[in-house]
C-alpha cells in the first residue's frame, strides 16, 4: 500500500510540472462548468479532512485491537502514506488541471 502511496505522489508531482509546462508554453486550463467551480473549491478540503478522520480511525483500531493480531505497523504504515498519498493527488488534480487530449 506504501508504493501505491508513493505512485499517487508521483503522479501528482507530474501533473503539477506538466500544468507548469503548459502554463510556459500559454496554454490555460480548461474551463470548468460554472456549476462545478464551488465544488472545485470546497470538494478537496472535504475529502482531505475525510481522509484524516479515516486514518484516525484507523490508527485509533489498530492501537485498540493491537492490530487484531493480523496486521502488522507495516501495514498501518502503508494504509496511512496511501491515504497521505491520495490526498496529494486530489489536490494537484484540481490545484494543476491540465488539458487532457488534443482538440
Amino acid at each position: 500500500m506504501a508504493s501505491a502511496g508513493l505512485g499517487l505522489v508521483w503522479l501528482a508531482a507530474l501533473r503539477r510540472r506538466f500544468a507548469k509546462e503548459a502554463a510556459a508554453r500559454g496554454e490555460a486550463p480548461p474551463p470548468l462548468h460554472p456549476s462545478l467551480v464551488p465544488l472545485a473549491d470546497i470538494g478537496p478540503p472535504i475529502i482531505v479532512f475525510g481522509l484524516f478522520v479515516a486514518g484516525g480511525q484507523a490508527a485509533l483500531a489498530f492501537l485498540l485491537t493491537g492490530g487484531g493480531g493480523v496486521f502488522s505497523m507495516f501495514d498501518l504504515a502503508g494504509f496511512l502514506a496511501l491515504l497521505f498519498g491520495y490526498g496529494v493527488w486530489v489536490k494537484a488534480k484540481v490545484a494543476h488541471r491540465v488539458r487532457t487530449y488534443r482538440g
